[in-house]
């Protein structure tokens, strides 16, 4: 069942799969064409430098990207202008950010992308953003994402709100670290099946990263070293298992010598990891609620205060990151990281903006791909 997804997502995707093959049967063509070429290659340069000129590579290595201050255009925020790459080089990335309910955006941004043929070659994500963009290079189409984010509307914490027992947000969080805390803390330790993990292997199968039809990663922070740790490679559902890990809600994962935690904790936008796996230029559609100031009165257990200490950890690792990304979408759902019950206006909003904006997203895909932007 999960090949077929793969070869769906490979068709939708063929022109990008035939480049990258012409690509490296160029690059064959051209490793076998230098072993006979070498004495020639090197009197090239060594004429070159006597004539005062630089070879490619030569320029290549003194080139610096130029990075500009951010500037507000509406929803959408180009941070920085770099140097437009060779077209052989240039790949954009998509960084998918973790929010619980409001990263649920990410599917309709997706889904507006693919309606104007824009196939992200690079996608990086963390903690439910690691979810959907993996889901997603695995096969998963918005529709099916969609549908399975309906799911997360039955869940236990949203019949709480749905209940006619006025429940005030901080409350409800207050509930679900309350409930969750006691089973981790007994369960921690313990040789027991995981069964979220489990489920991610029956959804991808035990399909590695590295055999994604996407260039994909996601993060997430290892509590034995306190370091953030990258996947790129290896069994997907392994690494979107650990980047879940929401502290207090969902047990860390376990790997030899490691216990891991939501990537969010130290990188929220892992706009860095994108450009790791090649990307030149990089979209971020912003689902982070800024911090608002909490009442002191409002803490009135140890609980919430470390439900706090968590949400202001993430803000940071958000905003710190943000900088870094050249095109930002602001799209900022209006809603709690548990309130699945709006999942469907959450994924509308994600897929609105990301419309009203597509020109923007094409113009910057044109300028890395050495084209003309009226040609978009």
């Amino acid at each position: 069942m999960k090949k077929e997804k793969v070869l769906k997502l490979s068709e939708l995707i063929k022109p990008l799969k035939n480049s990258l093959q012409e690509k490296k049967k160029a690059a064959a063509r051209r490793t076998a064409s230098k072993a006979s070429a070498r004495p020639k290659i090197k009197a090239k340069k060594a004429e070159s430098k006597k004539a005062g000129l630089e070879t490619k590579s030569e320029k290549l290595g003194t080139e610096s990207r130029l990075d500009r201050p951010v500037r507000k255009a509406g929803d959408v925020i180009p941070v920085s202008r770099r140097e437009t790459p060779a077209p052989d080089e240039a790949k954009w990335g998509l960084v998918l950010m973790g929010g619980g309910t409001r990263a649920l955006a990410h599917i309709g941004v997706l889904e507006a992308l693919l309606e104007n043929d824009l196939m992200p070659p690079i996608i990086t994500g963390t903690s439910m953003g690691a979810v959907i963009g993996g889901l997603f290079a695995a096969g998963y189409f918005p529709p099916e994402l969609e549908k399975l984010s309906r799911q997360l509307s039955y869940s236990r914490l949203s019949q709480l709100r749905r209940s006619r027992i006025p429940i005030p947000d901080r409350l409800v969080d207050y509930l679900m670290v309350e409930s969750y805390q006691k089973r981790l803390l007994r369960r921690m330790g313990l040789e027991k099946e995981d069964r979220l993990e489990k489920q991610l292997q029956e959804m991808v199968g035990d399909i590695n990263i590295e055999d994604l039809s996407v260039r994909f990663g996601c993060n997430a922070v290892d509590l034995v070293s306190g370091r953030e740790v990258n996947f790129t490679s290896g069994p997907l559902y392994q690494a979107l298992r650990a980047s879940l890990a929401f502290p207090f809600v969902i047990e860390p994962a376990r790997l030899p010598g490691q216990l891991l935690v939501d990537g969010g904790l130290l990188n929220n936008c892992p706009v860095r990891l994108a450009r790791e796996l090649g990307a030149t230029g990089v979209l971020v559609p912003d689902v982070h609620r800024p911090l608002k100031k909490m009442p002191a009165a409002g803490f009135t257990s140890a609980f919430i205060m470390v439900h706090r200490m968590v949400q202001v950890v993430l803000a940071d690792s958000t905003e710190s990151k943000l900088p870094e990304a050249d095109l930002i979408l602001k799209i900022n759902p209006g809603v709690d990281t548990f309130d699945f019950i709006r999942a469907a206006r959450v994924i509308n909003l994600g897929r609105k903006i990301t419309r009203d904006n597509i020109q923007a997203i094409k113009e910057m895909v044109s300028r890395l791909s050495g084209k003309d932007r009226s040609e978009s």
